[in-house]
């Protein structure tokens, strides 16, 4: 049987449908593009950066020893197993000029091929003097401006460090150990954090040793930044170079202590010096850190981590919702060509042929609407979303990609919400024979509903409100699909909202109600008995600071089967009843306070809950000898970022078996000026009994920072809903429409205006949007907290709070895309052809 006809028929049935066509079409579109935009978003940041990275050769490893190195210590680095470059160099910090900014000083040689910086105006530094300066400055200096180096306010401080003070700006560039636009890291002066970064030639540098070295390893080269296997490479380089410089700090002093001896022999003044360094000569200490100690480089994983992990559980929402409407669609144009469908049957067509027009239809549907979703999801979403976040970071154009396996998926699941539901719908019909097919499929039997039968309320509805009781639970699929399909649209867009309200309150939460203190600084316990009276005479000098607390802190390893180990800060206040003026320790749910005792710790929540803990329980911890010991869980304690453990010193000695260090303190005071801490910082840092200071101003405003970014990410999710929401709404209108084409044909003869036609359908649509968006609120409640359950780090929790104004937001926007849908529809209304509609289907 020849079969031109019919496949002429399933391309015209297109054309006759367009709006059905491109209403399945827009509905898979939004899937796939939402699907593979967020998916792809967060690989392309790490490819990114990555490609980054590897074209500016960012180093593997840093090598620093607080006594510098010489020729000889960068010798034994070169029997390393798998070394590649060994890239020596110099440092400095220093004031530049009248801006009291602090510079971050390194040496650029020509042959360089490690951390290579990135032109963005004129040329790197080609002969003494010149200089280039961070991006970050481009507002305040310009091409040709000078700029003098000074020390702590002495220019004489500096002429044993540097050929020369006076440098000429000759370009601005960016660096791959600087990514965050925002810290450049701390510094040994001033309030002891750099504003920027400089590179001069290394002739300019008068330093008898070098700073510190960068090495790159041979198998790492053609790794991609932040992956697994990398980071598990860099972990075995490290241990190996602490291995070949385990003798470097006893090799060193004795040359040092050498040298020393040496210059004993001269004269009774450059000897007196001599005396006076032997005696400050102490066993020098060697640090060998990877990229994680650049700033920024940690940060940026997390927030491509945090994108990827929403991406795991969103669009899989998006897809159901689709999944739903679609199902519901080809049922309806299924159920429309039932005579057809008879027909055919009659004239000897095969159901494969008759399904053919049914599963072509929903195939070209779906493979349109996923060749153009693809197109926009994998170009489009990464772009917004990486703008988002270049506020933050100092990265080049996005790196975007195509990834297979998403787009395979994507495919597939497209052509289960359309191909798929087309066979199950003309499955079912094609089970009965032509003569049943041929005739009208018969009307619903009428039957009392529920609500009749509670007579004191139906008695008080009037005619039309009676109709539009029996209509509702007349047709209870369409009824229950339409609940269900705004309730899913209400709950993505609530928990988009939502999103931006936990993300947003960590900051404030963390480092304002349960972290009281103004500053903390580091102290160096091992500094004479002067440095120590010096410091504690700079605390009382301030009257602005209002208390102190001296506590102990030190980071261990939790570690137990089946869960990633976590860095752990042990928090020992030595006052113990002072802790709740800067700490507050409290159950989250109930606000109810904490108190420290003897007989155990206080755990943070998020380590109990990845760790399974209540009280009662014990947590073992890992010290840096691999040493493990055992803790008591007293209590659970409210906190957002990081992991802590708070004891009192008793307890800290019972079970580690020594008395606590208190190696930090905590201030508070009444003022809240940057100028003033800066001011503050710098005092403290020229103290040699301080080790860093930090600020929770600063801290709190970089982290809200960091998760601001994640706005756009939330606006992205909420514009998505959306808009799956208008085209959820406008299908399920337009089926219950064409349904009930000839019922509002008779209303209308029967004298029904135009506006009480559509008012007809539409207390229907309201009723429904309000039981969906009833629904759906407590549906998105549910959804939000798995989706925050599943975007979370380990170190990180996002507050478990939706805002009132959120429901509210998700609500009205639910209902005004239905009331634009009802005005489409009112003009579809007024177009019925009454005669058409109503003539006798035999």
């Amino acid at each position: 049987m020849k079969k031109r006809a019919l496949w002429e028929d399933i391309f015209r049935e297109i054309g006759h449908t367009k709006a059905r066509f491109i209403s399945i079409f827009a509905i898979i579109m939004l899937g796939v593009s939402f699907f593979s935009g967020i998916k792809a978003a967060g690989p392309d940041m790490l490819d990114t950066a990555g490609t980054f990275y590897r074209e500016t050769g960012l180093m593997d490893l840093k090598v620093q020893s607080t006594y510098g190195l010489t020729e000889d210590n960068l010798k034994l680095l070169k029997d390393v197993p798998g070394i590649g470059e060994i890239q020596p160099g110099y440092s400095a910090d220093v004031f530049a000029g009248d801006n009291a900014l602090i510079l971050k000083v390194f040496s650029y040689n020509t042959d360089a091929t490690l951390n290579q910086y990135r032109m963005i105006e004129g040329h790197l530094p080609e002969h003494s003097g010149e200089i280039v300066l961070d991006d970050v400055l481009a507002g305040e200096y310009a091409l040709g401006d000078k700029i003098t180096f000074s020390g702590n306010g002495k220019d004489t401080e500096l002429t044993d460090d540097f050929g020369t003070l006076d440098y000429t700006v000759v370009g601005f560039v960016r660096s791959p150990q600087f990514i965050e636009k925002n810290n450049r890291g701390t510094s040994t002066i001033g309030k002891g954090t750099a504003d920027a970064f400089a590179a001069i030639p290394e002739a300019d540098f008068k330093l008898p040793v070098y700073t510190e070295a960068y090495l790159s390893f041979t198998d790492t080269a053609g790794l991609k930044a932040y992956s697994p296997k990398y980071e598990a490479l860099i972990e075995q380089h490290t241990q190996a170079v602490e291995q070949a410089l385990s003798g470097l700090p006893e090799a060193r002093l004795a040359e040092l202590r050498a040298e020393g001896e040496k210059a004993l022999s001269g004269g009774p003044l450059e000897v007196a010096a001599a005396k006076q360094q032997l005696a400050a000569l102490e066993l020098p200490k060697i640090y060998v850190t990877d990229r994680n100690v650049s700033p920024g480089y940690t940060e940026y994983k997390d927030n491509a981590d945090r994108l990827s992990a929403i991406a795991s559980v969103f669009p899989v929402f998006f897809f159901l919702i689709a999944a739903l409407v679609s199902l519901t669609t080809m049922t309806r144009m299924v159920e429309e060509h039932r005579l057809q469908i008879g027909t055919l049957k009659a004239l000897g067509y095969g159901n494969r042929d008759i399904m053919a027009k049914f599963m072509v239809y929903g195939t070209l549907a779906s493979l349109a609407a996923s060749v153009v979703g693809l197109a926009v999801g994998f170009t489009l979403l990464p772009t917004i979303i990486y703008n988002a976040y270049s506020s933050l970071y100092n990265l080049p154009d996005i790196v975007k990609s195509f990834y297979p396996s998403y787009s395979i998926l994507s495919v597939i699941v497209a052509l289960i919400c359309t191909t798929l539901t087309a066979w199950i719908a003309s499955r079912v019909e094609l089970r009965s024979n032509a003569s049943v097919l041929m005739r009208p499929k018969a009307p619903k039997s009428g039957q009392r509903i529920i609500l009749e039968r509670v007579s004191f309320v139906w008695k008080r509805l009037n005619f039309v409100q009676k109709v539009t009781a029996r209509n509702l639970f007349r047709y209870k699929q369409r009824m229950f699909m339409t609940v269900f399909g705004v309730a899913g649209c209400t709950a993505l867009i609530l928990t988009g909202f939502g999103l931006k309200d936990s993300i947003g309150s960590i900051a404030g939460e963390q480092f304002g109600t349960i972290m009281k203190y103004d500053a903390l600084v580091a102290l160096h316990d091992d500094v004479p008995a002067g440095s120590r009276d010096a410091y504690e005479q700079l605390i009382t000098g301030e009257s602005a600071i209002t208390g102190t607390l001296n506590v102990a802190q030190e980071t261990m390893t939790a570690r137990a089967s089946g869960v990633n180990d976590q860095d752990v800060n042990l928090f020992i206040p030595a006052a113990v009843d002072s802790l709740s003026d800067y700490v507050e320790l409290r159950d989250r749910t109930s606000g109810e306070g904490r108190k420290l005792t003897d007989e155990g710790a206080i755990v943070s929540e998020k380590l109990a809950k990845l760790y399974g803990l209540e009280p009662g329980d014990k947590l073992n911890v890992v010290d840096n000898k691999n040493e493990t010991f055992k803790i008591q869980v007293a209590g659970i304690t409210e906190n957002y970022v990081m992991h802590y453990v708070y004891m009192t010193p008793a307890y800290y000695s019972s079970v580690f078996g020594k008395e606590p260090v208190f190696n930090t303190e905590l201030l508070n005071y009444g003022v809240q000026d940057a100028a003033w801490e800066d001011g503050l910082s710098e005092k403290l840092t020229a103290s040699e009994r301080v080790a860093a200071v930090s600020f929770s101003s600063s801290v709190g405003s970089a982290f809200d920072d960091t998760m601001k970014s994640m706005d756009v990410v939330t606006l992205v999710l909420i514009v998505s809903a959306a808009a799956l929401a208008f085209v959820v709404l406008y299908n399920l209108t337009n089926i219950n429409v064409s349904e009930r084409i000839r019922e509002l044909s008779t209303i209308k003869v029967l004298g029904f205006y135009d506006k009480e036609v559509t008012l007809y359908i539409y207390r229907e649509n309201i009723l429904l949007s309000v039981l969906g968006i009833v629904a759906g609120s407590g549906l998105g409640i549910l959804l939000h907290s798995f989706v925050l359950r599943t975007a979370e780090l380990d170190a990180t929790m996002f507050a478990p709070i939706i805002k009132w104004p959120s429901y509210v937001y998700a609500a009205l926007l639910t209902l005004l895309f239905s009331g634009i849908v009802m005005a489409f529809m009112h003009i579809k209304l007024k177009r019925i052809h009454m005669i058409e509609a109503l003539k006798s289907v035999e």
